[in-house]
């Protein structure tokens, strides 16, 4: 009769361990950006131009 087994080898069964998964880097990395642009967004939403509240009536009669 035969034995089979299963070999542990160590090369197989450990691998490098990422420090955080590609979706928590991807996530951190688009706070990074919002947080980057958030002072122009904020600017933008409290002190729209006069054009830009113009553009916005005119599309708005527009459909």
């Amino acid at each position: 009769m035969m034995e089979t087994f299963t070999s542990l080898n160590r090369l197989n069964c450990t691998q490098p361990k990422q420090e955080k998964p590609a979706v928590d880097a991807v996530i951190e990395l688009d706070m990074m950006f919002y947080d980057h642009i958030r002072p122009q967004l904020d600017r933008l939403t409290k002190n729209p131009s006069d054009e830009t509240i113009e553009k916005i009536l005119a599309y708005s009669r527009a459909k």
